[in-house]
């Protein structure tokens, strides 16, 4: 975490922007951490080589034409860039599997056995989820005259409590 602080102001230490205080900390840090010091010593060696490259002059014409590039938009298409984003071919992916079964279904020569077997099996699967609610409904009338018992023990169980029972408190 020191070291984070301090690599933060190792380039206003070069430039000498910092407060006594502060070039002080950054001064004490250097000598205690062989890596920060290390830092300093290759910002130092680039400065210094970057100090010996030629100012280029640039025209005005590029200045301008690069002034210009942000302000240019690109137009909105809609295959481009919505159709090609990485993030919505899955669900192209999916949409064309889900065309091919579509397919399968509607250009399928015998679609009413199929039509007759997804319904005998919707029906089946009704059947099993009346049984199922209407089971959850005895249970339910069961265990009504001990309503009141059950509220209070589900209210008073701590799942996460220790076992207190075996080790009393003194």
């Amino acid at each position: 975490m020191e070291c984070e602080r301090i690599e933060e102001l190792l380039s206003p230490y070069l430039e000498d922007e910092l407060t006594q205080e502060e070039r002080q900390t950054v001064d004490n840090h250097l000598r205690t951490c062989a890596d920060c010091a290390e830092l300093l010593s290759l910002m130092r060696e680039t400065r210094e080589s970057l100090s010996s490259f030629p100012e280029v002059e640039v025209s005005e014409g590029l200045t301008e034409k690069l002034y210009e590039l942000p302000q240019k938009r690109r137009k909105f298409r809609f295959v481009s860039d919505f159709l090609l984003r990485p993030s919505f071919q899955p669900i192209m992916a999916a949409a064309t599997i889900l065309l091919i079964f579509v397919s399968f279904y509607v250009f399928h020569p015998e679609r009413s056995t199929i039509n007759r077997s997804i319904e005998s099996h919707l029906k089946i699967g009704f059947s099993k989820v009346e049984k199922l609610y209407a089971e959850a409904e005895s249970i339910t009338h069961a265990v009504g005259e001990y309503k009141d018992t059950l509220l209070v023990s589900i209210k008073n169980f701590k799942p996460f409590r220790g076992n207190e029972d075996e080790h009393p408190k003194t």
